[in-house]
């Protein structure tokens, strides 16, 4: 997260935390959990982006804000963003294979539709909340686990 920070420093988009002390562990594979959050940040990344050349020389605000928090049995992670948003239709499309609201040649449509299967595989759940023109944020929750189950932890 870190070096993906500064990538995205330099494209003048801020990051912003704000994570929850001693979450419980989760269970899943780091490398495909590590996945979904990339997937996310670079769908976060494309809107703000987009929505500032849809609007040159604008000012705005340029923020990916990162929460984690803990809910009853759930460790509950957001990635929200200042960028041009999902129409409400849109929320649940996000998902699908091959669905895309990007230009031609700019996005496969595939990545959420992965990270989707992965959260799933998880016993996890992900939504799209999304007003247009004032940025998204995508909301995964994981079950929390019993720290003396066998797997991998994240």
């Amino acid at each position: 997260l870190d070096i993906f920070s500064q990538q995205l420093k330099v494209r003048g988009i801020e990051v912003a935390r704000d994570m929850a002390e001693d979450l419980p562990p989760i269970m899943g594979d780091p490398g495909r959990l590590e996945q979904v959050f990339i997937n996310l940040l670079l769908n976060a990344r494309d809107a703000i982006e987009e929505k500032a050349a849809a609007q040159p020389g604008a000012e705005m605000e340029r923020r990916i804000t990162l929460r984690t928090a803990r809910s009853g049995r759930q460790v509950v992670c957001q990635v929200c963003d200042t960028g041009i948003g999902l129409a409400p239709e849109m929320a649940d499309k996000v998902f699908e294979p091959f669905f895309t609201t990007k230009e031609v040649g700019k996005g496969t449509g595939l990545g959420l539709s992965i990270s989707y299967g992965i959260v799933k595989e998880c016993g996890g759940a992900i939504r799209a909340v999304s007003r247009p023109g004032t940025g998204a944020c995508f909301e995964v929750t994981f079950p929390v686990e019993d720290s003396h189950h066998d797997g991998h932890e994240r």
